[in-house]
């Protein structure tokens, strides 16, 4: 083989949620002009959230059968192949290729996936856009204290049930004086911003950050907010989105590599946060082509259950030459 392309179609059968760094809510991006010739913009699954499942998917097995043996990986192997960083790689000017060869044949994951600046990977995957453009939707909920279920109170001892009343009383007041600080701390930035005397606004401030520190610490162990307040955006569920990935100078380890890591993917199909309040779920299916554009067959993922593998006559012989 010389080539391998995976034409992907991902369904969102719950909403799926993607939180980049420096980017505030699930990520968007241009794509096309509307009728007035403004920019249109689409959520989308970025490619490194998919190809990053798929590589821990096939790095997960070998790491078993290694500890199984006796022989658990060092946290440099764990790293190199788990997450592709290779921290002498960029250190080093030189590339001997003669040990670039070698490295490549030891290391299969390496090989296909790629490490550091020295080894690059074989594997693209494309970002996985949707068929029609949609706009990320806003998720909100709270999570609820003791008190929302009685049940659980009369359950307590009568002086846990008095420490649960007056932590709540005290994390109000506490809450109260936060309002406060923060309020008084915009106007402390914005009489600076003025060139304005701002003595007084800050000895207020002090005084409501003491305040509002003897609260927290009247909490005791538990800091944060009992009743909590979330939000969230994400891809809508019932969404269809397409992508393509490329193998090149793809061999039959690669294949049954890939196949491995779609079963695994198939059996737990999650991909992003918020996965503990439903988010995530997806299904699909990846029609693998040779080079010169012949289905070789069809894996199908999704429902918490095994792949399914359809091959077509010419992928069959592909796996017995494989074989």
């Amino acid at each position: 083989m010389t080539k391998i392309i995976i034409n992907a179609t991902l369904t969102t059968v719950q909403p799926v949620s993607i939180k980049l760094p420096e980017q505030s809510g699930h990520p968007k991006m241009t794509r096309g002009v509307d009728s007035d010739g403004r920019p249109k913009k689409t959520a989308y699954i970025p490619a490194t959230t998919v190809r990053g499942k798929l590589r821990r998917l096939a790095v997960q097995p070998l790491m078993q059968q290694a500890a199984a043996a006796g022989k658990p990986w060092t946290l440099h192997q764990v790293y190199e192949a788990m997450l592709g960083q290779d921290a002498s790689s960029e250190t080093s000017e030189d590339i001997d290729l003669v040990a670039l060869k070698k490295r490549r044949a030891d290391n299969h994951l390496v090989d296909l996936f790629g490490a550091g600046l020295g080894v690059k990977s074989r594997l693209s995957v494309g970002h996985f856009v949707p068929v029609v453009d949609v706009e990320p939707e806003a998720f909100a909920g709270v999570r609820k204290d003791l008190d929302s279920d009685i049940d659980v109170l009369d359950a307590m001892a009568d002086s846990e049930v008095s420490r649960f009343v007056n932590r709540n009383a005290t994390n109000s007041k506490r809450a109260a004086a936060e309002a406060v600080v923060k309020k008084l701390a915009s106007q402390v930035r914005k009489a600076e911003k003025a060139v304005q005397d701002a003595t007084e606004i800050k000895a207020a401030l002090a005084l409501a950050e003491a305040q509002r520190n003897e609260l927290l610490a009247a909490m005791g162990e538990m800091k944060n907010s009992t009743k909590t307040l979330f939000s969230y955006e994400a891809m809508p569920s019932g969404i269809e989105l397409k992508s393509r990935m490329i193998i090149d100078k793809a061999t039959a380890k690669d294949l049954s590599t890939l196949l491995g890591a779609l079963d695994l993917f198939s059996r737990t199909p999650v991909l992003g946060a918020q996965t503990a309040r439903g988010c995530g779920e997806v299904c699909g299916n990846f029609q693998l082509l040779d080079g010169e554009g012949a289905v070789l067959g069809v894996v199908s993922v999704g429902g918490y259950a095994p792949s399914q593998v359809n091959w077509t006559p010419a992928g069959e012989a592909l796996m017995r030459e494989s074989a």
